[in-house]
């Protein structure tokens, strides 16, 4: 036998060793597909399953079961999906409602900030008429306290005038009480002279008596002295005006009280200004 019919005895022998392993392998895993098919659950084998029909029918059994419970899903998601239709119906309703209540509270918002700065501006407006107003007030108590301080001075001098006044008014009752008393005499007096034959107005009005007194008053072209017919003054004497020996002027007697006269400043012997309490009298001083 040559090399060629060994090679093919051999590989006749490795092919006859190959496909006796097929074969055991094919005889190993056999499988008696009547009884997987029908094999019943009671009779299974441990490491067995029960038979393909068996599992299908319980497969069957629980799709029907999850189709019933798809369908009752299925019904509750409708009924869910209803229900959150209506909801959500709801909501864009209240959205609706809440977006025109926000719209409105918007504008309300804008109207109250336009209110609230108008009112700012008046708040700082009377801020400002407070300051200056405080102001004001202060200078105006200022002049208050000034104004009290003369007040209180015109007080004080109104106090002192009317001290003054009841002195004077005294004073003048006292010499109304004079003048009547001297009144009377007067007419005493004249009683008496004319009992004797005699007048006060049969004395020349040419023979004036050496008399002095004051001025009392002034006034425009006028002046009134202290002498008067008690003092056998009359009118048309002539009276000449002194202050502090210095000649100032002359004055014709125009009226005549019992106390007292009036004279007209002759302005042609005018030497100045005549004045309360400048001396007067009828004679020329040498």
């Amino acid at each position: 036998m040559n090399v060629i019919g060994k090679i093919f005895v051999f590989a006749v022998f490795v092919m006859s060793l190959v496909l006796m392993t097929f074969a055991g392998a094919i005889y190993m895993s056999h499988v008696n597909w009547k009884d997987e098919v029908y094999r019943d659950p009671n009779k299974v084998l441990p490491g067995q399953k029960p038979g393909y029909e068996y599992q299908l029918k319980e497969a069957d059994k629980k799709r029907k079961e999850l189709d019933e419970q798809i369908n009752d899903l299925t019904r509750k998601v409708a009924a869910s999906e209803e229900a959150r239709d209506q909801v959500v119906a709801k909501l864009q309703s209240a959205i609706s409602q809440k977006n025109e209540q926000l719209s409105a509270l918007l504008e309300e918002k804008k109207r109250l900030e336009a209110d609230s700065k108008q009112r700012v501006e008046a708040v700082n407006n009377l801020t400002l008429q407070v300051e200056q107003t405080g102001k004001r007030i202060e200078e105006l108590q200022a002049q208050v306290r000034g104004q009290q301080g003369k007040v209180d001075e015109k007080v004080d001098q109104a106090a002192r005038l009317a001290a003054e006044l009841a002195e004077q008014k005294s004073l003048l009752a006292i010499a109304e009480e004079r003048k009547a008393q001297l009144e009377k005499q007067v007419v005493k007096a004249r009683e008496l002279l004319k009992q004797s034959g005699l007048s006060l107005e049969s004395q020349p009005k040419d023979r004036v008596p050496q008399l002095d007194g004051d001025v009392i008053a002034v006034a425009a072209n006028s002046i009134e002295v202290s002498i008067g017919s008690d003092d056998g003054l009359q009118v048309g004497h002539t009276l000449e005006v002194y202050r502090n020996g210095q000649y100032v002027g002359r004055a014709i007697v125009r009226s005549v009280k019992p106390d007292r006269a009036v004279a007209e400043i002759d302005k042609n012997f005018s030497r100045g200004a005549v004045q309360r309490g400048d001396k007067v009298t009828t004679k020329v001083k040498a």
